[in-house]
């Protein structure tokens, strides 16, 4: 089976400040954290007024993998997506390449 190749850790784990989906990311962060960020959120959308249990069921995933996604504790693989876009009839994938809010770098004191 081949190895994940993505970035250590989850993608709420690049938070700087704030609360996942919201806040700021580190200067660090990869890029690939913009989407995750952009799937919890139209995955939060989409479940709005919907038992979440039953689009879980209904998608054929564990209920925790959903909240999961939802908190930024894992990467959605590309499987998971497609059924819960199949599930609520939404997409959730960005349709355009997102942009990650960023924690401002600290500033380096200078020497004199």
């Amino acid at each position: 089976m081949p190895r994940r190749s993505g970035p250590p850790g989850s993608p709420s784990d690049w938070l700087a400040d704030g609360e996942w989906p919201d806040g700021d990311f580190k200067a660090d962060a990869p890029e690939v954290v913009a989407y995750a960020v952009q799937i919890a959120r139209a995955l939060d959308e989409a479940l709005e007024g919907q038992v979440r249990s039953h689009v879980a069921q209904s998608a054929g995933i564990e209920r925790s993998t959903l909240y999961d996604i939802l908190a930024g504790n894992t990467w959605p693989d590309m499987v998971t997506l497609a059924k819960l876009e199949q599930a609520l009839s939404v997409t959730l994938w960005p349709s355009q390449p997102p942009t990650l809010p960023r924690s401002p770098r600290p500033s380096r004191p200078t020497s004199s």
